[in-house]
């Protein structure tokens, strides 16, 4: 048994099955020149896939806020309202991840980041740990630190929160990480080795 639930977050939407379409309006790369495209919603997925999965096999408990193979683009406030209701129906302790990629105008800007909400709380000891962690799995990347912002999903949470950017979208060569499975996993692998850590402390 964890001593922690940890709710994770895939930020925004996917490909709706019906019509092959992405359902969030930006959220996406550039059309790179051999023709791909990355949507952000869908690789958000597909990482808290591999980071569910790899939790329950070392019997760590987990919930998420949009099920991976839900394409829509569930909103702010009703992610807020599933992260408390499996923070309250749990039992225990509860730390709420939400995953992203980032994006700029820039094609030069790079690096990852994490955000927590305002002012000194028990989020911003987690998101040292993560910070580390990517760090290590993305010894090449430039660290941005961690920041403070009011975002819904950090506010909004009756647990600790954390919004990560693992990297950006918007840059090719990070890019090519996100739309590799090589460049997933590591990003599942770092999340799951600072969950293993929260654990521990």
């Amino acid at each position: 048994m964890s001593k922690w639930i940890y709710i994770l977050d895939a930020g925004h939407g996917g490909i709706n099955p019906s019509t092959g379409s992405y359902v969030t309006p930006g959220k996406r790369s550039p059309f790179w020149t051999d023709g791909t495209i990355y949507y952000e919603g869908v690789g958000n997925r597909q990482i808290v896939a591999l980071v569910t999965a790899k939790l329950q096999y070392l019997g760590i408990e987990t919930a998420e806020t949009v099920y991976p193979e839900n394409h829509e683009d569930v909103g702010l406030s009703r992610r807020c309202q599933r992260a408390n209701e499996f923070h309250a129906q749990s039992g225990k302790r509860g730390v709420l991840i939400s995953v992203h990629s980032n994006a700029a105008e820039s094609s030069s800007a790079h690096g990852f980041e994490v955000f927590t909400s305002p002012g000194q709380t028990a989020s911003d000891g987690f998101a040292k740990i993560w910070l580390e962690e990517h760090s290590k799995a993305f010894p090449a990347l430039r660290n941005r630190g961690h920041k403070e912002e009011h975002f819904t999903v950090l506010t909004k949470s009756n647990c600790p929160a954390i919004l990560i950017e693992t990297m950006f979208h918007t840059n090719e060569s990070e890019c090519r990480i996100l739309m590799s499975e090589a460049g997933r996993c590591r990003i599942a692998d770092a999340i799951v080795s600072a969950i293993v850590r929260i654990e521990k402390s």
